[in-house]
Formats: structure tokens, sequence, C-alpha cells
């Protein structure tokens, strides 16, 4: 039985480019590659949204949107009631131009 111990070792080549391109003067560099590298400043201001977020963000921008609607066609085209307004809404008739 053989037991062996390796010692984990993280570089990358970095090189520059000649006039056409090419990679030249290239050197092991220890550490880990920041152009492949994800930090923590990277990390900052991104969000996982899950699916039941989005669905209650999506759920929230719809009400929201139909209360202005609704709103408008009470002041706008002097729809009497809510009730009015929806059943216009949900019908499709198009709002009144002044």
């Amino acid at each position: 039985m053989t037991i062996s111990f390796g010692a984990h070792c993280e570089s990358y080549l970095k090189c520059d480019e000649d006039a056409e391109g090419h990679s030249i003067n290239c050197v092991r560099v220890p550490g880990k590659d920041p152009s492949v590298t994800i930090t923590e400043e990277d990390m900052k201001g991104m969000v996982y949204v899950s699916p039941e977020q989005k669905r209650k963000m999506d759920e929230k921008i719809f009400k929201e949107a139909l209360e202005n609607e609704i709103t408008a066609r009470m002041y706008q085209d002097r729809v009497a009631t809510r009730e009015e307004a929806i059943r216009d809404i949900l019908s499709g008739v198009p709002r009144k131009v002044h």
C-alpha cells in the first residue's frame, strides 16, 4: 500500500503578444488567473432570484399595471366604477382617445 501526498499548486501562464497576435515571453505565474477567477467584488450586485420570487415580482408588476389602467380608465374615460373599468379591460375595449 502506497500513500502519497501531493501539494496542489495553482499557477497560470502569462504571455505578451507580438504584432501578429502570437504569444511570446510566456511566464508561469503562481496563483489564480485573474481573467478567469470570480472574486467577491465581481459577485456584488449579482442576485439569484428563485422561480417563486420571480413569480411574485411579476405578479406585483402586473397588479401595479392593472391598478394604473383602472385609474386611467376611471378618470380619463370617465368610467363610473372599478368593476366597469375591469370589465372593459377584460373584454378588450380600447381606451377612449380625447
